[in-house]
């Protein structure tokens, strides 16, 4: 009878010891570049002695930077679901932060090499500190990401492993205002159309 407790006690223990390297949490960083794509749109109305004159005009703007995320999940046996915060690092007065959502599925193998792809949903809230935004109620732009992702995982020991990756994010982060003069209408639009984004990171599982 004491064997057999003994030895079930072992096997439960063992199993236990296996579930949890094979579904291990993790808690990781990034360290990457980015690159936001977007553009900016003005629309005015002058209505003068009854004529009404309508300019029109467009710019599109790239934002190359850095930023740092960190970000913690679980692996299961075919994939990975993580959550993330992100700050994009300040350049050209603009700063953001991001909270994402991800799922990766891993191309397990024999090698210490995990290929994966996957997907990725976010939501930023920037923050543009000039004078030109704010006098135009421009400098809170906010909205979602949404894309895919690739890379690869490197296992360096049982416990941790080395990431590279990158992102394609269609965006959704704009910010909008208007005003009436009475002769003069104004529509002003800044918005960004897709960010690209290609990182390093480190994961430790636990």
């Amino acid at each position: 009878m004491k064997k057999s407790l003994v030895v079930a006690s072992f096997l439960l223990l063992n199993g236990s010891a296996i579930f949890a390297d094979t579904n291990p949490w993790f808690i990781g960083g990034e360290f990457g570049g980015m690159s936001i794509h977007g553009k900016s749109s003005s629309t005015a109305d002058f209505n003068l002695f009854g004529t009404h004159i309508i300019q029109e005009g467009s710019t599109s703007d790239t934002i190359n930077t850095t930023y740092e995320a960190i970000k913690v999940g679980k692996y299961f046996e075919y994939g990975r679901v993580y959550g993330s915060f992100g700050y994009q690092n300040k350049k050209e007065d603009t700063t953001s932060y991001t909270y994402g959502l991800g799922y990766d599925y891993l191309f397990k193998n024999k090698s210490d090499f995990t290929p994966f792809i996957g997907i990725n949903a976010s939501y930023s809230v920037g923050n543009i500190d000039n004078d030109t935004a704010k006098a135009l109620s421009l400098d809170k732009p906010k909205g979602f990401n949404y894309g895919a992702e690739a890379g690869f995982l490197y296992a360096l020991t049982k416990s941790t492993e080395l990431e590279i990756g990158a992102r394609y994010m269609i965006s959704d982060v704009d910010d909008t205002s208007s005003f009436d003069l009475g002769t003069v209408k104004a529509n002003f639009k800044m918005e960004d159309e897709h960010m690209i984004q290609y990182y390093v990171g480190l994961n430790y599982k636990f």
